[in-house]
């Protein structure tokens, strides 16, 4: 799954909040996560917050063979959500390829198969193999359908269908973190946690501010070496999602490079001059599927898109070292690289 670790680099050192903040870390939807909670229900309402997002895993996961995505992977053209929550999150990604128009591709399974990002068995496919593949990962052939009982007035009368033709696979990676994290923050809320700091995997969600009232502070990782952070962004109750190409790549018998991130109109993995996008906004799984569909775009078109949306802030990190942020944030980054060019877009 896609997602740079963007490094929180806050010193939890609260002395007066120690008795009343809980630290868990846990391995979940194929990453390391963890949860910094403040207050007096907040081992209570961290363990809470495990459990859903396992158990989202559990209805999410490509390769567990009970979820519903793997069912899907697996049935034939028509499949009926077993979880309300697997249907959400498929409304919303089959959405969003329409608005990012297929740069999030949750379709793209076939594709990212074909080239061992799931075995991790890298090959190289043919371009006959890759053209064989392609129209097996056109996100416009699936379809989901609303089906109502008339007859039948409990809620769990509607019903949700997929339709997709047969040898089509779907993958929610690049949104189902953002999923989890917005169900974290609705737990954390209900057991009145004001104060959280939650690290699902590089999905940074920063609810609240820290317990000495200022924000948090959130790093973004050096692309280039992985040391220290190239920006820092100062945040309260919204979430930080970064995508890039360097932490997930093989180097092909070609010596050159490919990374995890795919385009669907090509079926090669994305080259174009970022080499990473941070996503800020309230919504964990609107900053998660557009981090991906920014980077899949590239510069030119991710600003284009953000001028026409606004409703979201990024960073634009690129191979010859430019950065490019928002201008709503400027008074928000601080920029730690010493960079070719800072560019505030407007």
């Amino acid at each position: 799954m896609k997602r740079i670790a963007i490094l929180v680099f806050c010193l939890f050192v609260f002395v007066s909040c120690a008795q009343n903040s809980n630290f868990i870390a846990f391995d979940s939807m194929n990453t390391f996560m963890t949860l910094k909670t403040y207050g007096k229900n907040a081992a209570k309402a961290n363990l809470k917050v495990k459990a859903r997002i396992c158990e989202l895993e559990s209805y999410f996961s490509t390769t567990l063979k009970e979820s519903d995505v793997y069912k899907i992977n697996h049935s034939n053209s028509d499949f009926e959500f077993l979880h309300d929550e697997t249907a959400r999150l498929a409304l919303y990604a089959f959405e969003m390829a329409k608005k990012t128009d297929g740069a999030l591709n949750p379709a793209i399974y076939p594709i990212v198969r074909a080239w061992g990002f799931t075995t991790g068995e890298y090959k190289i496919p043919s371009e006959t193999e890759i053209l064989s593949i392609l129209p097996y990962a056109d996100f416009l052939k699936v379809q989901i359908e609303k089906i109502t009982n008339p007859e039948n007035t409990e809620k769990s009368a509607e019903k949700i269908i997929l339709h997709k033709h047969d040898g089509m696979m779907i993958d929610f990676g690049a949104v189902a973190k953002g999923f989890a994290s917005d169900e974290a923050e609705k737990i954390l809320k209900a057991y009145g946690i004001g104060s959280a700091i939650l690290d699902l995997g590089g999905n940074i969600v920063a609810l609240g501010t820290k317990p000495d009232g200022t924000e948090w502070n959130v790093g973004i990782k050096n692309p280039w070496n992985g040391e220290n952070p190239v920006a820092g962004i100062k945040i309260k109750n919204h979430c930080v999602v970064t995508s890039g190409g360097y932490e997930r790549f093989f180097v092909g018998e070609d010596g050159k490079k490919y990374i995890h991130i795919f385009d669907g109109k090509t079926g090669f993995p994305v080259e174009n001059e970022l080499e990473s996008v941070s996503v800020i906004s309230e919504s964990g799984i609107y900053a998660d599927s557009l981090s991906t569909a920014l980077f899949v775009m590239g510069t030119e078109k991710a600003i284009d898109f953000w001028k026409s949306n606004r409703d979201f802030d990024m960073i634009l990190i690129t191979k010859d070292k430019r950065i490019f942020f928002t201008k709503s944030i400027n008074e928000k980054i601080s920029v730690l690289y010493d960079f070719a060019e800072k560019i505030c877009v407007e």
